[in-house]
C-alpha cells in the first residue's frame, strides 16, 4: 500500500499547515476543487474527517492524473483570504513514490483511517475548534521542477461541525413572528386597532427582512461560509424546511408524475459535494465517484438535507401545510366567537368581538387573500425557478398554476382598492373615506394598504413588482451571478430611493425602519456584487466583507426583533395600549364610524370631521348639492355593523360583518 501511505503523507503535511484553522472536535475537507483552468488532475472524490478526540484521520480520494515528470508542490493556507501559511516541499523528499516523478494514473483510494502523532496534533491551536464557520482555504499548486510552470492548482475548504446555522434559531425566528401576529390579532379583536395596526406592521417588517436575507442566501454568486450559514437560519421564511413526511411526499410525487428524484443525498459517501466555489463548471447532479458543484437555490436546499428534486415540492407543500394550520385556527376563532356570543355575561373587552356574528365564507376567503400576500415572495422564487428545474410535468403545471393564482389574486385585490380610492377621491376629495370607512373594503382589502398613509396607497403597486421582479432574478439568473447582483442592485437601490422619497409608512418610525431596511438591503446586494468576484478583488477583501454582511445583518434583526417584543409588551400589559402611540398622520381616523349605537357629541364631530354636517347640525350644503348621496354610500351604510369596524391589522384574521343586523 505505497500509493495510500504516499497520499497520506501528503495531508499530513496539509494538516500541519492549520495553524489559525478550525473548530470544535472535527476537521473536514470535503473535495479537491479546480483553481486553475487546468484539467490535468481530475478529482472525482475527496474526503478528508480528522478527529482530536481520537487522532485519528480518514481520506477517501478518487480521481486520475495526466501528468508525468518531476513535480514540486507549493502549500497556501488562506484564512479569510488571508495567507497565514505558504510551505514548498518536494514529493520525493517525502517518498512518496506515485509522485517522485509523478506518473499519469488513475488515483482510487478508499475510506482508510490513520492516527496522528502528538507532534501533529501540538501545531494544530485549540481557537481551530471554537471558531464558526472559519474561512479557511488551503490550496495546493502543482509545479514542474525545470522551468516552475503551474501543472494545476486544487484547493479545499476546511471547515469544522460550529456553526452560526442552528435550528434553535430559525424556530425562534418563526415562533416570534407567528407570535407577533397572532398578538395583533387579539389586540384588534378586544378594540385596540391602533395598536394592532403598528404591532402587525412590526411583525410583517420583522418576517420581510428576514425573508429578504434567505432571498440573499438563494443567490447564485459565491458565499463566504459566514454569510451562507446566517441566512440558512432565515430560509424558513421561503418553504424551505425540512421534514422526512414532506420529502417523503415530494419524492412520491415525483415519481408518480413521470419525474426522476436526484440521489445527492442517500449518495453523500460515495460523492462529494462542494456548495461553492470560485470557477468550475455548474453539475446538476452526480454519480458515485464524481463531484457535484451547487450554488443559489440547490445550495440552500442541501445544507438543509433536502434533495434537488425536491426543492420546489417542499416550499410548496409547506405553503399548503401552513395554510392548513391557519385556516383551523380560524375555524377554532369563529367557534369562540359563536359560544361567546350566546352568553349573557360578557367581558366589556370582548363585546367587540362577539356581538357580531361571524360570516365564514367571507373570513375564509380574505384569510387566504392575505396568506397569498405573505407567501408571495416564495411563490416569486421557487415556482419560477421550477421552470427552470422541470423535475416532472406535473410539478411544472402546479409551478405555473401556483404563481399565476396567487399574481392573479393581489393583482385583483390592487385593483380592487384603486377603484375604491379613485371613486372616493371623485366624490370626497379624498381616498381616506372609502378606504378607512367602508367596512367591506377595509376588511377585503386593507391588508394591501393599511400601513402606508391614505393618500399613498398606492405604493402597494412598486411594492409587488418589486417582488415579482425579485423572484425573477433570484429564479432565472441562478446561472448568471454577475448579471443576478447587478440587477438586484439596480432595484434595491431603485426601492431605496422610493422608499427615501416617499416615505409612504403611517408614521415616523414606520418610516424610519423600512428606509433602513431598504438601505441595509442594496448594501447587501452590493456585498453579493462583490462575491460574483466582478471586481477580481483579493480574497482578503472577500473573507473581511462576508464577516462584515453578518455583523450588520444580525445586529439589525436583533434590533428589528426589539422593535417586535417591545410592541407586544405594550399590546399585552397596557391597559390603555393605544396611548403609547400618537395619532397617525394622515386623516383615516375621521372617517371612522363611532364605536358606540347611540348618538353623541363625539359622533356629531365625527359627522363635521367627514362633510356630512355643519358646525351647527345642519346637513353640509355644499356636500347637498355637489355631492348627493351616491350608490356606493347607500350600500356602504347599508353594510354599516353594529359596532365599529375592526382593522385588519392581522393579514391573517380578518373580520366580517353581519349584513342583517342593524344599529337600533
Amino acid at each position: 500500500m505505497q500509493l495510500n501511505g504516499s497520499l497520506f503523507g501528503a495531508f499530513i503535511l496539509i494538516l500541519q499547515c492549520l495553524q489559525l484553522v478550525q473548530a470544535e472536535n472535527l476537521i473536514q475537507a470535503t473535495g479537491l476543487t479546480q483553481c486553475s483552468d487546468s484539467a490535468e488532475v481530475t478529482v472525482n472524490n475527496f474526503n478528508a474527517v480528522f478527529t482530536p478526540s481520537n487522532k485519528s484521520i480518514s481520506i477517501a480520494f478518487d480521481g486520475y492524473s495526466e501528468v508525468a515528470g518531476d513535480v514540486y508542490i507549493d502549500v497556501d493556507l488562506l484564512v479569510y483570504g488571508y495567507k497565514a501559511f505558504t510551505k514548498t516541499f518536494d514529493p520525493c523528499s517525502l517518498d512518496l513514490a506515485v509522485f517522485c516523478p509523478m506518473k499519469a494514473i488513475e488515483l482510487q483510494i478508499p475510506t482508510i483511517t490513520q492516527t496522528l502523532g502528538d507532534s501533529v496534533l501540538s501545531q494544530i491551536p485549540s481557537i481551530a475548534y471554537s471558531v464558526p464557520d472559519i474561512d479557511a482555504v488551503i490550496r495546493l499548486k502543482l509545479k514542474y521542477k525545470n522551468g516552475g510552470k503551474q501543472i494545476a492548482c486544487l484547493e479545499t475548504r476546511v471547515r469544522n461541525g460550529k456553526s452560526v446555522y442552528q435550528a434553535g434559531v430559525s424556530w425562534t425566528l418563526a415562533i416570534i413572528t407567528g407570535f407577533g401576529l397572532v398578538t395583533s390579532t387579539v389586540i384588534s379583536l378586544l378594540g385596540h386597532s391602533n395598536t394592532a395596526t403598528h404591532l402587525a406592521f412590526r411583525s410583517l417588517a420583522f418576517l420581510g427582512f428576514i425573508q429578504t436575507q434567505a432571498m440573499a442566501g438563494m443567490c447564485s454568486m459565491k458565499l463566504p461560509p459566514f454569510v451562507q450559514s446566517w441566512t440558512q437560519n432565515m430560509q424558513w421564511s421561503l418553504g424551505i424546511v425540512r421534514s422526512d413526511a414532506l420529502q417523503t411526499i415530494a419524492t412520491w410525487f415525483q415519481r408518480a408524475t413521470g419525474g426522476i428524484p436526484s440521489a445527492v443525498m442517500t449518495s453523500a459517501g460515495s460523492i462529494s459535494v462542494v456548495l461553492q466555489k470560485r470557477s468550475m463548471i455548474h453539475r446538476r447532479d452526480a454519480e458515485p465517484g464524481r463531484q457535484i458543484l451547487l450554488r443559489g437555490i440547490e445550495r440552500v436546499g442541501i445544507r438543509d438535507s433536502i434533495e434537488l428534486t425536491n426543492i420546489f415540492m417542499t416550499g410548496y407543500l409547506f405553503y399548503y401545510f401552513i395554510t392548513a394550520v391557519v385556516v383551523a385556527c380560524v375555524g377554532l376563532v369563529l367557534v369562540v366567537r359563536a359560544v361567546l356570543a350566546k352568553k349573557q355575561t360578557l367581558l366589556p373587552k370582548l363585546d367587540r368581538a362577539v356581538t357580531v356574528t361571524a360570516d365564514w365564507k367571507t373570513i375564509l376567503r380574505n384569510t387566504f387573500f392575505r396568506l397569498a400576500c405573505i407567501g408571495y415572495p416564495q411563490m416569486c422564487i421557487l415556482c419560477l425557478w421550477e421552470l427552470t428545474r422541470r423535475d416532472s410535468a406535473a410539478e411544472i403545471v402546479l409551478a405555473i398554476t401556483m404563481w399565476l393564482v396567487t399574481t392573479a389574486v393581489l393583482a385583483f385585490a390592487a385593483f380592487k382598492v384603486f377603484q375604491r380610492a379613485i371613486r372616493s377621491k371623485q366624490q370626497h376629495n379624498t381616498p381616506a373615506y372609502t378606504l378607512y370607512s367602508d367596512p367591506a373594503t377595509l376588511n377585503q382589502w386593507g391588508f394591501l394598504y393599511i400601513y402606508y398613509r391614505a393618500p399613498v396607497y398606492y405604493f402597494l403597486v412598486p411594492t409587488l413588482v418589486y417582488t415579482i421582479v425579485k423572484g425573477m432574478v433570484i429564479a432565472f439568473a441562478q446561472p448568471s451571478p454577475v448579471a443576478q447582483s447587478i440587477v438586484l442592485l439596480v432595484l434595491e437601490l431603485a426601492m431605496m430611493l422610493a422608499t427615501a422619497i416617499i416615505k409612504p409608512f403611517m408614521s415616523k418610525g414606520a418610516n424610519v425602519v423600512a428606509i433602513t431596511m431598504t438601505v441595509l438591503n442594496s448594501l447587501n446586494t452590493i456585498f453579493l456584487l462583490v462575491f460574483s468576484d466582478v471586481f477580481d478583488q483579493p480574497e482578503l477583501m472577500t473573507g473581511i466583507l462576508g464577516v462584515i454582511f453578518f455583523i450588520l445583518n444580525a445586529l439589525f434583526t436583533l434590533v428589528l426583533l426589539i422593535y417586535l417584543l417591545v410592541g407586544m409588551v405594550y399590546a399585552i400589559f397596557l391597559k390603555k395600549p393605544d396611548t403609547k402611540y400618537k395619532p397617525l398622520g394622515d386623516d383615516r381616523d375621521s372617517f371612522r364610524w363611532s364605536r358606540t349605537g347611540t348618538t353623541t357629541e363625539l359622533s356629531s364631530l365625527e359627522k363635521i370631521a367627514r362633510g356630512e354636517e355643519d358646525a351647527e347640525g345642519h346637513p353640509h350644503p355644499a356636500r347637498a348639492v355637489t355631492a348627493p348621496p351616491s350608490d356606493e354610500d347607500v350600500s356602504m351604510a347599508a353594510r354599516r355593523p353594529y359596532n365599529d369596524v375592526v382593522d385588519p391589522s392581522l393579514p391573517l384574521f380578518p373580520t366580517s360583518y353581519d349584513h342583517t343586523r342593524r344599529q337600533s
